[in-house]
C-alpha cells in the first residue's frame, strides 16, 4: 500500500459578498503575519507559537502561518506577496445536504461553513469516500482565481501497488501527440493534425492584438490556450491509462528532458506555433500521466530516448526513418511512431549482445558507402545469432527474455578507436550503440537489472 495526495479545487457556490471580502480579509492578515514573521532571524523562528504572536487570525490559521516561514519554504523566501489561508486537516471538515456539499472551517469571524459547487461527477466518488472515513484529509486552502473563490481540498489514498512486468510504451511527438503500443503490437494512436491547427489560430489572434496594443487580451488570449491544452492532455492521458489497465501494464515514457535545447529545427519550424518545439506541451501529458497511474497503483518508467525511433522494433538493428514510416532492415515498413513506441515498451528487455558482432551486409543506411574487410590487430568479425540472455528484474519481481533479439555491433580491434567513422576500403567501421545497453552506468540507474548467465559474469 502506498498513498497517493490529490488536490481538489472546487468553487465555491453562489459565494456573497459579505463571505468574499470575509475570505479578502483572512488573506490580507495572513499575508502580513508571515512578512512580519520573516523579519526574524530563522533560529527565533524555530522557538514561535501562536501564544507570542499578535494577530486577529484564529490559532487554526496563526499555526499554519508559522509553520509556513518555519520551513524550507520560508527559510528562502524574503516575501510574501499573497498567502492564502491554510487549516491543517483537524479544523475543516466536509458535509453534504441532500445533493450539496459544503466544507466549515475556522475564519477571522468564527467557524463558517460554505457550499461547494460540484460539476459534474469527477471528484464525487472521492468526495463521498471523504464522508465515510474511507481516505485521510489533508490541508485546506482559500484560493482566489480571476475574482472566484475556490476551496482547495487535500485528501490522502491508500492506494495497492499493483506489480506487473507488462510494458506500454509511449512515444510523444507533435505530428502524433503521443502513441502508445505493446510489445505485441496492439497500439493507440492520437493525431496532433487539430493542434497544430488550433496552435496557429492562437498564434493568429495574438500577432493581431499585439499589434493594436491590446496586451491585456492577450495574456487572456494565452490563458485560454492553455487551459484547452491541458485539457486536451487530460483526456489522452486518461485514455493512456485505460490502455495500460485493460493491458495490465506500466506505461514507459522516453526521457525528454532537455529536448527544447537538443533537437533540431529551422528557423521557420521556430517561428512556427504548430512545429515550434517550445510550444509542445510534452512535459504536461508526462505529469499527468504519472499521477493518473499513481492513482490506480502503478507508475511511469522513464527510459533514455536515444535510437528508439531508428531501431527496428522486431530484430533490434539500426534502420532508416523517412518521415512517418520506418525502413527495417529486413524490408518491413511500419508507422515510424509506432516502431518508436514499440521499442520503449521493449527497453527493459533487451540489451546489446555480450559477444559484439557485425552485420553481414554492414552497418543499414549509413550515410556513407560502406565496405568491409579484414580488421586490423586481431579484429575479429562475429557472425550468426547471439545467445538469449536472462534478465533479473530485481528483489521485487522478475522476468525472463528469452529469444529476445539482440542489436548487432561491430567488435573492436585492439588498435581501432571507439565509433570510427573511418570507412576507407581495408578497414572496419565500428558501431558502438547505447541502446538496450543494460551494462552502461546510466541504464543502471535507470533499469538495475542484472545478468545471471555465465557470460554476463565474466
Amino acid at each position: 500500500m502506498k498513498q497517493v495526495t490529490t488536490t481538489l479545487k472546487i468553487k465555491f457556490l453562489n459565494l456573497n459578498h459579505a463571505k468574499a471580502q470575509l475570505f479578502e480579509q483572512m488573506t490580507a492578515e495572513c499575508t502580513a503575519l508571515a512578512n512580519e514573521l520573516l523579519k526574524l532571524k530563522i533560529e527565533e523562528r524555530q522557538k514561535l507559537t501562536t501564544a507570542k504572536v499578535v494577530t486577529p487570525l484564529r490559532s487554526a490559521l496563526a499555526n499554519q502561518v508559522i509553520r509556513q516561514v518555519k520551513g524550507l519554504a520560508g527559510s528562502k523566501t524574503k516575501n510574501y506577496k499573497v498567502l492564502p489561508p491554510e487549516v491543517n486537516n483537524q479544523n475543516w471538515k466536509l458535509h453534504k445536504c441532500g445533493e450539496t456539499y459544503s466544507v466549515s472551517f475556522p475564519t477571522i469571524q468564527g467557524t463558517k461553513r460554505v457550499p461547494l459547487e460540484v460539476v459534474g461527477n469527477h471528484w464525487q466518488p472521492i468526495l463521498e469516500k471523504l464522508l465515510a472515513g474511507g481516505i485521510q484529509r489533508g490541508t485546506l486552502k482559500l484560493i482566489k482565481h480571476r475574482d472566484k473563490w475556490y476551496a482547495c481540498l487535500s485528501v490522502i489514498q491508500c492506494v495497492t501497488e499493483v506489480q506487473s512486468t507488462n510494458r506500454v510504451g509511449v512515444d510523444r511527438g507533435q505530428n502524433q501527440i503521443a502513441v502508445a503500443a505493446t510489445p505485441q503490437g496492439k497500439s493507440l494512436f492520437f493525431r496532433g493534425r487539430e493542434v497544430k491547427h488550433r496552435r496557429r489560430k492562437f498564434q493568429r489572434l495574438r500577432h493581431q492584438l499585439q499589434k493594436a496594443g491590446k496586451y491585456r487580451a492577450v495574456k487572456k488570449l494565452r490563458r485560454s490556450e492553455t487551459r484547452w491544452m491541458s485539457e486536451v492532455n487530460h483526456t489522452i492521458s486518461r485514455r493512456i491509462v485505460e490502455f495500460a489497465i485493460k493491458h495490465d501494464a506500466d506505461v514507459v515514457l522516453e526521457d525528454l528532458s532537455g529536448c527544447r535545447q537538443t533537437m533540431r529545427q529551422t528557423k521557420k519550424s521556430r517561428s512556427d506555433a504548430g512545429d515550434s518545439r517550445h510550444a509542445w506541451a510534452y512535459y504536461d501529458l508526462e505529469l499527468k500521466i504519472a499521477y493518473k497511474l499513481a492513482q490506480v497503483g502503478r507508475e511511469v518508467h522513464i527510459r533514455p530516448a536515444a535510437y528508439t525511433s531508428k531501431t527496428s522494433s522486431y530484430d533490434g538493428r539500426l534502420g532508416r526513418r523517412d518521415g512517418h514510416w520506418f525502413y527495417a532492415p529486413t524490408g518491413v515498413r511500419c508507422n515510424s511512431d509506432w516502431n518508436a513506441a514499440r521499442n520503449i515498451a521493449m527497453w527493459d528487455g533487451r540489451t546489446c549482445s555480450l559477444e559484439p558482432q557485425v552485420l553481414e551486409n554492414g552497418a543499414f543506411d549509413n550515410p556513407r558507402s560502406i565496405r568491409f574487410g579484414e580488421a586490423k590487430s586481431g579484429g575479429t568479425l562475429f557472425e550468426g545469432s547471439v545467445p538469449s540472455c536472462e534478465l533479473s528484474a530485481g528483489s521485487e519481481g522478475s522476468a525472463t527474455f528469452s529469444s529476445l533479439p539482440c542489436i548487432n555491433i561491430a567488435s573492436q580491434p585492439e588498435t581501432g578507436n571507439c565509433n570510427s567513422m573511418n570507412t576507407a576500403e581495408g578497414r572496419v567501421e565500428y558501431v558502438q550503440l547505447s541502446l538496450f545497453d543494460c551494462t552502461s552506468s546510466r541504464a543502471r540507474q535507470e533499469n538495475p537489472t542484472t545478468f545471471t548467465n555465465e557470460a554476463a559474469a565474466q
